[in-house]
């Protein structure tokens, strides 16, 4: 809809302004003249000009003085010469901000000073026993820009090892002059400060720098001696997030270093910025999180409701879900973000509220963890923080907290030591149903299977309604054809068959505890459901296989 000359998008509840200025296409063939391309263009796409095209080959294109960017979009998509193109937005980030302050951060160790519970906290001050944050693991800030000379913050700012600050050159050849400490996607230059509080906020959540006998201090940032994870302060828009440039942001990010890239916003859903997620995530190892919103119990919001983003809630010092937050499937985990002192603009402190400030908390166990444990692949951390995290709300997974309250010094104790990553790891093809839909295999919640969890549960999506099911549990891989298909699990050898009824939905449950003993770590158990269908060719449809590797 319309806003006077404003174009608005309404999106899970919000509306969010179009931008005016930037739409964005990933073209049909490569192109090595888009001068000439889009000079050839006709009708409402005519008159782009070229911005900027990302490693991924998204280009961002600017439209010409008073063009319709919604009409520019689909005069580039009937063209013919792009795979998709979409209007850019800007958005929100999600914080609802007050400011009265507290004298302590309660939710690093919470003593019941604020009226809250006693150690209803991500139990910080047993973590920096183990880790406090090493400056080698570098965490990314998304966010309005972050004031890296506040006094509280300036030591633990990146610094580009690449660059030579200030001979107005691109020393390490990223496309970025004198990015010496981050870049300001908002701006276009290597200042990556803003002027909302919002970005110096949520990086001093994970850097503020511990042990300096000011302020305050971040659960990365150096609790013992001073040197916390390394905070890259990236500005996507000073005063809302700007969906053209946040792409960039992430792959910038990925492509410099960050092992974890920390997001507090929504914007309106955009391929451009599934595709860098995509890349960071699964090219480079990236992890990365965004708060879950501020939708009062509503949606959760874009980007966190991506696949490989970890949607982050919010809890108060009671351990109670935050009201302002968003619920929903998405959500995998919680941290304070009620009431969170913290740092702001021109050097001082502040309190506000939001999962705006629960995602930082998780950014920063996430540094620690690999802080302590370098090899750890973001898929380990994920798991680690999930199956460390204090259940504070419904006993097992609820989409309000997700798997609990996150426990630092639980999740940073379980990858020393001897530590073994639980993981789930997909194999094989399975064979389609009388639907046509091959049956799903996975676990209950997206867990993985560690030692002592008697709740760990199999799960079957997509099979035939009613039917009855059957679980083949082995010690060994197949690969054996049958009728059609092909057994996945070594039936020749030891196995165990479980049999259980499908519902009216075509899901089934299959409950798989695992011992309690150091001798099942490290195994692998090799799993299949193969379910009766009698409008399936062969009579029966079979998922694909699940290896569950047994974590410490």
């Amino acid at each position: 809809m319309r806003d006077g000359a404003n174009w608005l998008r309404l999106e899970q509840g919000t509306w969010f302004r179009v931008d005016e200025q930037v739409i964005s296409a990933r073209f049909a063939s490569p192109v090595t003249d888009h001068a000439g391309l889009l000079d050839g263009l006709r009708g409402e796409a005519a008159g782009l000009t070229l911005l900027r095209t990302n490693r991924l080959g998204v280009s961002d294109l600017a439209l010409p003085a008073g063009a319709d960017p919604l009409a520019a979009v689909a005069g580039l998509r009937s063209s013919g010469s792009v795979v998709w193109a979409e209007e850019n937005t800007v958005g929100v980030y999600t914080a609802t901000p007050n400011d009265p302050l507290y004298s302590s951060q309660w939710s690093l160790e919470n003593s019941g000073q604020t009226g809250g519970s006693s150690d209803a906290d991500v139990d910080a001050a047993a973590a920096w026993e183990i880790e406090d944050g090493d400056p080698s693991v570098i965490v990314a800030v998304l966010d309005s820009g972050s004031d890296h000379t506040h006094p509280d913050l300036s030591g633990n700012i990146w610094t580009n090892p690449g660059e030579i600050a200030g001979n107005g050159l691109d020393d390490d050849g990223n496309g970025k002059i004198d990015d010496t400490m981050g870049w300001d996607f908002d701006g276009n230059d290597n200042d990556p400060n803003g002027s909302f509080f919002h970005g110096t906020a949520v990086a001093s959540v994970i850097g503020a720098v511990g042990n300096n006998g000011i302020q305050t201090v971040g659960l990365a940032g150096g609790a013992v001696d001073g040197q916390g994870v390394s905070i890259m302060p990236c500005n996507v828009g000073s005063f809302g997030p700007i969906g053209a440039v946040l792409d960039d942001a992430i792959i910038y990010a990925a492509d410099n270093g960050a092992r974890v890239i920390t997001m507090s916003l929504t914007v309106p859903s955009s391929q451009a910025i599934i595709d860098a997620i995509d890349y960071a995530w699964n090219t480079k190892g990236v992890f990365i999180d965004n708060a879950a919103g501020n939708s009062f119990g509503g949606a959760v919001s874009f980007p966190a409701n991506v696949a490989d983003v970890v949607a982050v809630a919010s809890t108060d010092h009671n351990d109670n879900r935050s009201g302002f937050g968003a619920v929903g499937p998405e959500v995998e985990i919680s941290a304070p973000g009620t009431a969170i002192l913290m740092l702001t603009l021109g050097g001082g402190t502040t309190v506000s509220d939001g999962t705006s400030f629960a995602s930082p908390h998780v950014a920063a166990l996430a540094g620690l963890l690999f802080s302590a444990n370098p090899a750890l692949t973001n898929d380990q951390v994920r798991a680690v923080l999930r199956n460390t995290a204090d259940d504070v709300a419904t006993p097992g997974y609820d989409e309000g907290t997700g798997d609990g309250r996150i426990n630092a010094a639980a999740a940073l104790a379980s990858v020393v030591d001897g530590f073994v990553a639980g993981e789930v790891l997909a194999y094989g093809a399975g064979l389609a149903g009388g639907s046509g839909a091959v049956p799903v295999a996975s676990t209950v919640g997206d867990a993985v299977p560690t030692k002592g969890d008697a709740g760990f549960a199999l799960r079957l999506l997509d099979a035939a309604p009613n039917a009855t099911a059957y679980t083949l549990i082995g010690f060994a891989p197949a690969n054996l054809p049958f009728k059609g298909g092909a057994l996945l699990v070594d039936v020749l050898g030891l196995y165990l068959l479980h049999s259980t009824s499908v519902s009216a939905s075509g899901r089934a449950v299959d409950a798989l505890p695992v011992p309690d003993s150091d001798l099942v770590v490290g195994e692998s158990v090799f799993v299949q459901w193969v379910v009766d269908d009698a409008g399936a060719q062969a009579g029966f449809a079979m998922s694909g296989g699940l290896e569950l590797v047994i974590g410490s």
